[in-house]
């Protein structure tokens, strides 16, 4: 729709929907993205399937080949003790079929120290094998 037209901010909406169609679903999944790239992280796969016994799951981040997820986590969907158990839950059955080590990072680590978490996460990353 938006191809040869002048919309305001045009630019700006197509990248955001460019980043929509790569995975990144929402502000904090977006914004961690924009951190990959502005540091230099290798690329994850993200919203990759995962499927443990009965539970299918997406992860919000993969770096496939490293062993490493990274979980962005915001408060709709991770603020009850219930949804705090199941993330967990999913953690543990990462580690335990594939070694993968999870990291979950928040708002604050995003937005408020971002550049300290890009150095943090490319550090796991190069131990991992990157």
């Amino acid at each position: 729709m938006l191809d040869g037209r002048r919309v305001p901010h045009g630019r700006w909406l197509r990248d955001l929907l460019a980043d929509l169609a790569r995975g990144a679903c929402s502000v904090l999944e977006r914004e961690y993205l924009l951190l990959e790239r502005r540091h230099g992280l290798p690329r994850g796969v993200r919203q990759n399937r995962s499927e443990a016994g009965d539970r299918t799951s997406f992860r919000d981040v993969e770096y496939v080949g490293l062993a490493t997820i990274v979980e962005l986590d915001g408060r709709p969907f991770h603020d009850t003790s219930r949804q705090r158990d199941r993330d967990f839950e999913r953690d543990l059955d990462a580690a335990v079929a594939g070694g993968a080590l999870t990291v979950r990072l928040t708002y604050g680590q995003v937005f408020g120290k971002g550049c300290r978490t890009a150095i943090r996460v490319g550090t796991l990353l190069q131990r991992r094998g990157w």
